[in-house]
């Protein structure tokens, strides 16, 4: 409770549990960040920030609202001495760390996102850059920074809905919870595909100021006694809202009704329900005082109640944190991780759950939770990026300086600048312009980023070819969106793609994932080259392997492009099938090396069904950190060498094993096999550069797996015997 003292409200006392449950959200989001195996549910410590945020921010405004001294002008300067100074701080240093180690286009891209940062829109930068070509997340220093995004948006908008909701002191959700009903059925209706934004995360930050209006003084006994009319309206809209999102989450065949969290959907619906149910009978004006008795009536096991949704809260945030996926997040399921927040912040500080969260331990960690969030993912970027990321050693060592950057960071910015405490001195606070000029002086220099291009003259000449190389849409020559498409798209592949049948002229079907359409440019360049005519098919897909039977992770339009596939093989009648496909990165993903060559298997004894002449299986390739380009440049940058190696990188023994054992299955069966890593690889490392000669470098590689033009001319140049037999032996 608050301590009042006429209309003024001092600061309510530190609550250590919710300060124990920001530290299991953000013990939770590291773990998720380095080692994602050991806590598959990690990602949901962001929820469980959204409704403490939403909680904390929401009961301050409606006790300002109460008592009178709501002002837009002191909520916005607490936020600002809240959050800027640890962030000016962060972004400032990881600008000066990726001046040092980044390549230009990171350090351009690096620019954009601390420009981004400043203006609180990083979720937006990112939403606009998602996409299956776009750079991996552990290249974004600052991918984190979309939660923090959200809540700033969340921040410019809770205000103003309290305000319109409240009159004459007398505070009110009504908007508040309308917007959360909305942003419910949102997340229902289109999870995932607004992972970034606001519109599928509001009613996480809305559901904690719900709990922050429950928690002022009178607030239940005034929703049971509120008249008719306005009681049907906010609790009546509500049962609808809960109901509708419910429906539509039971009736998705695609998302979020997934079976990765298909029972986790199931439990989230039922609750919608529950939910719904006791909303309704809420609105109702039946035996108007029965919920006032019921509250009476509870107060004699009062705490017994209060044990129990604590810990009702608890086993919903474990079940989360444990069991859930990333896959349809968010969806129902995040109701999870909200409701048990909800419940233990609402079972207050003196529950059995919420007495344990309060140890000082973890007291801590929540004390530290915001500057550490803030550096963990910077740290963790910046170490894998030097080749420091494998093994327990490392990343305790990475844990163990994000601490200590969030420790110093509280003690010599956060609480001078809050409080004007330097350790146990009192000292002048600055003023809220310097805070703010600061934050300034960070977007110009993440904007000076992008205006030089991520500055390609600070490396000596030797790298500067190397470390301003970029993509420049190598992608083009796949066909895309005509023979290619990138996940999400569902359309057809165009008439081009499967060409009429000529009389003697051999038609060779490609068909895969993105492995498979890196190849049409090799081939195209046979065709051109060729010593007797043939066609292309062209059926590739990315994330959609060569394969009768799903691998795993791959994308939800695989079994559309599967089906049309195999229903147009027979039509198509192909002399020579190409099968293609990330066959490490599916084994990555979680398929076995016995799947994967069973699956393929199938394919061969199908095909050899309908009597295609030739079958030809490519194997895998070799993965890159971040991408070719610039793995090199970074090892160049901290290895100082005069030119490029000849061969760079190593495979793992399991993708070796891998392309051992589909060359084995396609000897057995009589069909070619083109061992990718066998024309490149060694064990001193694989082969980089096409041309040694031209300038800029000739990769082979252009990201992480991808192969250049120039290196999908050189694998078809050497496959091209097996593929065509006789003629180019």
């Amino acid at each position: 409770m608050s301590i009042r003292s006429g209309n003024y409200r001092t600061v309510r006392p530190l609550r250590l549990d919710i300060e124990g449950l920001r530290a299991i959200a953000v013990i939770a989001v590291i773990i998720d960040h380095l080692v994602p195996s050991a806590l598959s549910g990690g990602f949901a410590g962001v929820d469980l920030f959204f409704v403490i945020s939403g909680y904390l921010i929401g009961m301050h405004l409606l006790e300002d609202i109460q008592s009178g001294q709501f002002s837009f002008a002191k909520f916005y300067v607490r936020r600002v001495r809240r959050l800027l100074p640890a962030l000016v701080t962060m972004l400032v240093a990881v600008w000066i760390v990726g001046w040092v180690i980044l390549t230009g286009p990171e350090f351009n891209a690096l620019g954009k996102h601390v420009a981004a940062a400043t203006i609180f829109s990083n979720n937006f930068l990112l939403w606009s850059e998602s996409g299956y070509f776009d750079a991996p997340s552990a290249t974004k220093p600052l991918l984190h920074l979309w939660s923090l995004g959200i809540e700033e948006q969340f921040y410019l908008l809770v205000p103003l809905l309290l305000w319109l909701s409240s009159r004459n002191r007398h505070a009110s959700i009504r908007v508040a919870l309308i917007a959360s009903a909305i942003s419910l059925i949102v997340t229902c209706l289109r999870p995932v595909a607004s992972f970034y934004l606001l519109d599928t995360r509001f009613w996480e930050l809305g559901a904690g100021v719900t709990i922050g209006y429950l928690s002022l003084p009178g607030a239940v006994s005034r929703l049971a006694t509120m008249p008719r009319g306005r009681r049907h309206w906010e609790i009546g809209a509500l049962a609808l809202a809960l109901m509708f999102a419910a429906a539509l989450s039971f009736a998705s065949k695609d998302s979020p009704w997934s079976n990765e969290n298909r029972w986790a959907t199931s439990g989230s619906v039922a609750l919608f329900v529950l939910a719904a149910m006791a909303a309704h009978w809420a609105a109702s004006d039946r035996q108007p005082q029965l919920y006032l008795r019921l509250m009476d009536a509870s107060g004699k096991h009062r705490q017994l109640i209060l044990n129990a949704v604590g810990s009702a809260g608890a086993a919903l945030i474990l079940a989360s944190l444990f069991t859930m996926t990333s896959k349809d997040w968010p969806g129902p399921q995040t109701l999870f991780p909200v409701l048990g927040t909800a419940c233990i912040i609402t079972a207050g500080p003196d529950g059995f759950v919420n007495k344990l969260l309060a140890i000082r331990p973890l007291a801590f960690f929540g004390s530290i939770s915001y500057p550490l969030y803030l550096w963990h993912w910077p740290v963790i970027v910046f170490c894998r990026m030097m080749g420091l990321h494998a093994g327990v050693m490392n990343e305790l060592v990475q844990v163990g300086a994000a601490v200590l950057l969030a420790w110093v960071t509280r003690n010599l910015v956060e609480n001078p600048v809050r409080f004007g405490k330097l350790w146990s001195w009192e000292i002048p606070r600055p003023p809220t312009w310097t805070v703010t000029g600061a934050l300034l002086v960070a977007g110009a220099l993440g904007a000076s980023a992008v205006a030089t291009e991520g500055y390609p003259t600070r490396f000596p000449p030797a790298l500067r070819a190397i470390a301003n190389w970029s993509l420049k849409d190598s992608h083009a020559a796949w066909r895309v969106n005509e023979c290619y498409y990138n996940p999400g798209g569902h359309e057809a592949f165009a008439p081009a793609c499967t060409p009429p049948k000529r009389p003697g002229v051999i038609r060779v079907l490609l068909w895969g994932d993105s492995h498979a359409a890196h190849l049409y440019p090799g081939i195209a360049a046979q065709q051109r080259q060729s010593r007797a005519a043939f066609d292309v098919i062209q059926w590739t897909a990315a994330g959609c392997p060569a394969t009768r039977v799903p691998l795993a992770q791959e994308e939800r339009s695989c079994d559309r492009r599967r089906a049309a596939a195999l229903q147009g093989l027979t039509d198509a009648a192909p002399d020579i099938v190409i099968l293609s496909s990330a066959w490490e990165l599916y084994m990555d993903a979680g398929s076995s090396q016995k799947s994967i060559l069973a699956a393929v298997e199938d394919d061969i004894e199908s095909l050899q069904e309908i009597r295609v002449r030739r079958i030809v299986i490519f194997g895998p390739g070799p993965t890159w950190d971040t991408s070719l380009p610039t793995d090199i440049f970074r090892s160049m940058r901290f290895r100082p060498s005069p030119q490029i190696p000849r061969r760079f990188g190593t495979v793992t023994a399991e993708v070796w094993n891998l392309d051992a054992g589909m060359a084995a299955l396609a000897r057995s069966h009589g069909v070619e096999y083109m061992s990718i890593l066998e024309e490149l690889c060694n064990p001193q490392g694989c082969r980089v550069l096409g041309d040694t000669g031209k300038s800029p470098p000739d990769w082979l590689f252009q990201d992480r797996d991808h192969l250049t033009v120039s290196g999908s001319q050189l694998i078809l140049a050497a496959a091209a015997p097996r593929i065509f037999g006789a003629p180019y032996r």
